[in-house]
């Protein structure tokens, strides 16, 4: 039952923020952003593919679509963010749960920064995102 609850928890975390940001905008559409999210293999306090996550906007509107992030190899981690509106100036940018630390202590750099795109109907650009602790 403990396991159930936890795991309703976590889908309502990582899920509904922007599956619900799509109905509530009414901007649901069939373009779709993916790519990977490398980080250094020591060095990180955290596990950054549960503490990171895309958030795709269209100006200061909430989020968009339908995202997930999963472990991947070589310490990468993949994300999809779908259910995207088509021809409308999108931002697409990586978000850090304030958890996810450097060992010094100082929150890891992201390359690149907010990156601003128009996706074309059934389109699936890649933006990849790269972590790194200095």
């Amino acid at each position: 039952m403990l396991r159930i609850a936890v795991a309703a928890l976590v889908v309502a975390a990582t899920g509904c923020a922007s599956s619900g940001g799509a109905a509530a905008a009414g901007r649901a559409g069939n373009a779709t952003v993916t790519g990977s999210i490398a980080y250094p293999a020591s060095g990180l306090q955290g596990d950054p593919c549960t503490l990171v996550g895309v958030k795709v906007t269209e100006g200061d509107a909430v989020a968009l679509g339908r995202g997930e992030v999963k472990q991947s190899r070589n310490n990468r981690c993949s994300y999809n963010v779908s259910a995207l509106p088509e021809d409308q100036e999108l931002n697409v940018e990586l978000v850090l749960d304030a958890g996810l630390k450097c060992a010094s202590g100082a929150a890891p750099t992201v390359t690149p920064g907010p990156t601003k795109m128009k996706i074309a109907k059934f389109a699936a650009p890649v933006v990849s995102f790269k972590l790194a602790c200095e």
